[in-house]
């Protein structure tokens, strides 16, 4: 890299990303490319119109200015209500800083709490934009894992594991996501408790990443940090982008409810971090106040929509649970579905040259394991409709029967 360019930035990676001007050049040349590979729910599921009706009034209205820095007082407000009403904590709206999307969370995190030679603790598989986040403040991500054998729990012994190993330079937090893109599972409240209770032992601070918490099907049962973390200093992360169907309204939230020195230090840091850039989007923040504040509309559109995540998902995991070249864990939330590939069945090696071979071959675009910290695994998206799901499947299968080992 040029050395005008901090030199940890060649490090940064983006797995979503690395197979677009592969899929481009195939279009060029007139193939069509099936794609399940970015879980923007927007390409599938179309914004609420309360909440886009809320938007344009805004714009109407005249509120194209710069909110306060933390976001406005009212979407604070439905934030807090939000949680009370769903996890029953009570939460004050000094607790509550509005973002632009979790994205700007994490990155405002990481510059408060990261140095050069820092490290920070991942349970993998993880969302993928996490590492960028870490590497660019000069600090190196450690992991521990969920178990794929255990229907992707945490595996608390291997967070032990990982912290002990640390040694002296103990991670600066650990951050969980929950539910779990890329597997789609939700973590059991047995094994949040306990990593609450090695955060707590090993006076480390904890992230829990809640941005799928309403997407909830195949009667999971979910636990947010929020209601098993008090009294431990944490932070939880959500927004807009998944649960109301807005990701281009890049709104999320940052809550850190405790008032021991680290919360408090954390707080003061993202708040000036917000500060210096004014504000997030002014009419998405009023948009989305009607999003979260009106429970009726929010739980209808919320119930639609998980009928069909439901359907395409049960309908993904009974196609791979026929396959002889994957196997996987079934999906309670988010819309992904996470399989490992039997390598040992085939002539390739990786996931990645997996994935490479089966977009130029069978013009199938999916993403790699690897990208999320997990080898031998492929990610797809759910959300599609049920012809879609199948071709995808069928298209799968044909590559592996082409590649299978001493056909």
């Amino acid at each position: 890299m040029n050395d005008f360019v901090i030199e940890h930035i060649s490090k940064i990676e983006n797995p979503l990303a690395e197979l677009v001007d592969i899929a481009n050049s195939l279009r060029k040349n007139g193939h069509k490319i099936l794609s399940l590979s970015v879980g923007d729910p927007v390409n599938y599921v179309k914004t609420p119109d309360f909440i886009i009706e809320k938007y344009i009034e805004a714009l109407k209205l005249g509120r194209t200015f710069y909110e306060s820095w933390g976001g406005n007082k009212k979407l604070k407000e439905a934030v807090s209500k939000r949680y009370n009403d769903l996890y029953k904590v009570n939460y004050n709206t000094e607790d509550v800083i509005i973002t632009q999307g979790v994205s700007e969370a994490l990155q405002f995190t990481n510059t408060s709490l990261l140095s050069k030679g820092d490290t920070a603790l991942i349970i993998s598989p993880f969302f993928t934009q996490y590492l960028p986040n870490i590497i660019m403040e000069g600090a190196t991500p450690i992991f521990a894992n969920h178990e794929f054998s255990n229907n992707w729990d945490i595996n608390t012994e291997s967070l032990i594991q990982t912290i002990k190993n640390s040694g002296k330079n103990k991670p600066k937090y650990i951050l969980v996501t929950n539910p779990n893109n890329p597997t789609g599972t939700v973590p059991s409240e047995k094994s949040l408790k306990e990593v609450v209770e090695i955060a707590k032992n090993n006076d480390i601070f904890l992230i829990s990443d809640e941005i799928y918490d309403e997407l909830l099907f195949n009667d999971a049962k979910f636990t947010s940090v929020s209601q098993v973390a008090k009294g431990v200093p944490h932070m939880i992360l959500n927004g807009a982008s998944k649960n109301l169907f807005a990701t281009g309204f890049r709104i999320g939230f940052s809550i850190i409810p405790e008032s021991d020195k680290k919360s408090l230090a954390l707080k003061n840091a993202i708040s000036m971090l917000c500060n210096s850039r004014l504000s997030a989007n002014t009419p998405a923040e009023y948009a989305i106040t009607e999003g979260i504040s009106n429970t009726k509309k929010r739980t209808e559109v919320l119930k639609e929509v998980l009928k069909r995540i439901e359907k395409t998902s049960n309908l993904a995991y009974d196609l791979i649970k026929e396959s002889e070249y994957l196997e996987v864990v079934k999906p309670n939330s988010a819309f992904y579905i996470f399989p490992r590939i039997k390598l040992n069945k085939l002539n390739i090696h990786t996931d990645k040259e997996f994935t490479e071979l089966l977009l130029r071959e069978q013009h199938l675009e999916i993403l790699r394991g690897s990208g999320f910290g997990m080898d031998g695994f492929i990610r797809l998206v759910t959300l599609p409709e049920e012809d879609v799901i199948k071709e995808a499947f069928s298209r799968i299968e044909k590559f592996c029967n082409f590649h299978k080992k001493n056909k």
